[in-house]
């Protein structure tokens, strides 16, 4: 075999393997006693993101490991003058909580899809919630209450979850990217796992607050923990970033296609 292939192939074997991804626990994660696995990545409107962080501090939640590899090292965050890894892992309570908020590149997916599964498999979760947003033109027009939850789920875990909270199941649809990878390995496993999906904006210039409080919403109804999350906050920071995208896009509508620009009238 030509050593440039053969080099192709064993990088093709690291990133696909199980053991890309390297778990550190500060304080021990216990298999079995939590019976949640909340999974937030970085995705068009931030909606994850802020959900997972809005969750984490109003449950408390304590920092009990971080997650590192090779490409993601190259990365570290400082917040409030203190170095913290960009993929962390918070618990409270039965609810384990996967940040991960470094960037995803196509070579990254699968690796990622096997961390999350690893953490399912040997932490025995029953229920993996992997939050994700969906871009939508119609989502231009609506004011924050319309803003629509729908969950993919597999498994009667998942959907008798779904539910139990109200939340619209997908009909018809495809879904793409680590996610469904992990669904995949729960459909194969006879087990269940779930994706909440908020409707968002289909455009990368600014984070979506009003998405993410309705993501928070279902969550907090999934979790039966709606009187210790408080989605106010989010709402609020809403329309400070409603006036801040408006900003942006003025700046940016004079170089815009016409047919685009038409999205932001």
């Amino acid at each position: 075999m030509p050593v440039k292939k053969k080099v192709i192939l064993l990088s093709a074997l690291r990133i696909t393997s199980p053991k890309f991804f390297r778990i550190v626990e500060e304080k021990p994660i216990e298999s079995g006693k939590y019976k949640v696995l909340i999974v937030a990545i970085p995705e068009v409107g931030l909606v994850s993101i802020l959900v997972a962080r809005k969750l984490i501090k109003d449950l408390k939640m304590e920092r009990v490991g971080f997650v590192f590899s090779e490409p993601t090292s190259i990365l570290i965050r400082f917040e409030n003058r203190k170095p913290q890894p960009v993929i962390r892992l918070f618990a409270r309570d039965d609810i384990l909580l996967l940040l991960y908020e470094a960037p995803i590149d196509p070579l990254m997916m699968i690796p990622l899809a096997n961390l999350i599964i690893k953490l399912i498999d040997e932490k025995n979760i029953d229920l993996p919630i992997m939050l994700a947003s969906a871009p939508s033109q119609a989502r231009m027009a609506k004011s924050d209450s319309e803003i629509s939850v729908i969950g993919a789920p597999v498994g009667d875990y998942a959907i008798k979850a779904l539910e139990k909270a109200n939340i619209q199941f997908i009909s018809n649809g495809t879904l793409s990217g680590p996610f469904a990878y992990v669904l995949n390995d729960r459909l194969v496993k006879n087990k269940s796992g779930l994706v909440l999906l908020s409707e968002t904006f289909p455009t990368p210039f600014a984070a979506d607050p009003a998405s993410a409080a309705k993501l928070l919403e279902a969550l907090a109804k999934i979790l039966n923990r709606e009187e210790e999350i408080d989605t106010r906050e989010l709402l609020e920071r809403a329309e400070e970033i409603r006036l801040e995208m408006r900003k942006l896009e003025k700046a940016v509508k004079a170089q815009l296609p016409k047919e685009i620009s038409e999205l932001y009238t």
